[in-house]
């Protein structure tokens, strides 16, 4: 009777069920797509501009090194920099020296003789021209413990700073940008290039983050901020070589000295220009849809990986802003993320990134709404904390050590660390520590939620990806 009764509008009603179950499904599987509207506040001042863009020209990149390290660090950055590049490219070190066709100047030289005799922290640089007249291998200028080479470097670097930014005018003066940077620094030239375009070169300009442990320098100044310390300020530079000393590292000294003089402070640039590379960078909510203008703490092998990328997107003629998601499809992707890692620490609990660790609930008895998000202690075991992070819906990765590290966060020191963002993180051997004056061994294991993470990914999409 059902059937008689609807039967003639059955087959039409029955096409548009179809249909329209068909529509729903089809614009349900386009990944979602952000206009400028709708992004952060953050990523709306930083869509790349495809106009106005910087000539390359104009833009000069000044690396620093230092002679002891020069020709490990060096040659590998100039072979894979764009060789239009290199027109506008300079080094700068503490000794003279040619490297081919390049040559790495000496921003020590104007100082007298009796100004580095008298000061301590330029000890190495009486030693690298001791060393020089003596034909002695500059490797042997580096002292054996990391920390103490790292500290020598640093009090050096006070006095290679400002020094630094005039060597860099005087051999390139007038351009509109001048980036200061480091070997380890892969720089994005497209997207440097497109992004200041959206600024004005004839105004102050200061774009750098407080240097992280470890990372090198980036920073970005402007024409007139050159110009008003090179030509509107001529003794500017010599005044301040005596007030060194009573700074903490180079990056204070060149703050101090654009802050007093031109009332300039640094415009941070985070995550754009930030301490992160593609195997330490924080994926996900947040970080996702942000340009990639400079990473820090690049091995060769991931510059090269870089350089093949960058060769891939121009074979595809991708003109589309480097975004964190396009590092994470390249470097992430493919990699074999489904089994715990032995020896391996995925940056869970690394220092820098508290932000993003999930925090336990203790009182698993106490339903609260400050309980929400949190997820079941998993200390008894790598398994349990491998649970603890399955079930919860904003894990991503845990790693597990064999001793309580901290997780810099409200955890404390656990052995369950759990992120709501994604790291690749690196291989870490075990360890001999110190704890309670006794040796202990400390030991990484580390998974990770690829199927969770590949969902969440497939379903973002910053405006024009490509991914």
């Amino acid at each position: 009777m059902l059937a008689n009764r609807f039967g003639a509008a059955r087959p039409l009603r029955l096409i548009v069920l179809v249909v329209a179950l068909y529509g729903l499904y089809w614009v349900s599987g386009f990944p979602r797509t952000y206009d400028d509207d709708e992004l952060p506040p953050s990523q709306q001042s930083q869509r790349m501009s495809t106009s106005g863009a910087v000539e390359p020209d104009q833009l000069i990149v000044s690396v620093k090194t230092t002679t002891s390290n020069a020709w490990t660090e060096l040659p590998p950055l100039l072979v894979l920099t764009e060789p239009a590049y290199h027109d506008s490219l300079l080094l700068m070190g503490d000794l003279r020296l040619n490297l081919g066709p390049f040559t790495v100047e000496d921003v020590l030289d104007r100082y007298t003789e009796s100004f580095v005799e008298d000061n301590p922290e330029m000890d190495r640089y009486r030693k690298t021209l001791e060393f020089a007249d003596s034909s002695v291998d500059f490797v042997e200028l580096k002292e054996k413990d990391y920390h103490k080479e790292k500290d020598v470097l640093a009090k050096l670097d006070k006095y290679k700073i400002l020094r630094w930014v005039e060597r860099t005018w005087l051999l390139r003066p007038l351009r509109k940008w001048f980036v200061l940077t480091e070997p380890d620094v892969y720089l994005n030239r497209p997207g440097l290039l497109s992004w200041l375009g959206s600024y004005e070169p004839t105004e102050y300009h200061f774009f750098a983050n407080t240097p992280a442990t470890d990372a090198g320098h980036t920073i970005i100044l402007s024409n007139a901020v050159m110009k008003a310390i090179m030509e509107d300020n001529p003794d500017l530079i010599p005044y301040y070589d005596n007030n060194i000393r009573t700074h903490k590292n180079a990056f204070e000294v060149l703050t101090t000295v654009l802050s007093k003089t031109l009332d300039v402070s640094p415009n941070a640039t985070w995550p754009s220009i930030s301490e992160y590379n593609p195997a330490t960078a924080p994926y996900g909510l947040g970080l996702w849809c942000e340009h990639v203008l400079a990473m820090s703490k690049m091995s060769t092998d991931l510059r090269n990986e870089m350089w093949r990328f960058e060769r891939e997107r121009q074979d595809q003629q991708n003109s589309d802003a480097l975004c964190f998601a396009d590092l994470w499809f390249r470097f992430m992707q493919p990699e074999n993320l489904d089994d715990p890692r032995d020896n391996w620490d995925n940056l869970s609990s690394g220092p820098g990134y508290g932000q993003w660790n999930i925090l336990f609930d203790r009182k698993r008895h106490q339903k609260s709404n400050k309980s929400i998000g949190k997820a079941k202690p998993g200390e008894a075991s790598w398994e349990a904390c491998r649970d603890s992070c399955s079930e919860n819906e904003f894990c991503v990765q845990w790693s597990y050590s064999s001793l309580p590290m901290s997780n810099h966060n409200e955890n404390g020191e656990t052995r369950c660390h759990l992120s709501r963002s994604m790291k690749f993180g690196s291989h870490v051997a075990p360890q001999e520590i110190v704890r309670g004056g006794k040796g202990a061994a400390l030991v990484w294991k580390s998974g990770w939620e690829k199927a969770r993470f590949l969902s969440w990914a497939r379903q973002q999409r910053c405006k024009k990806q490509q991914n």
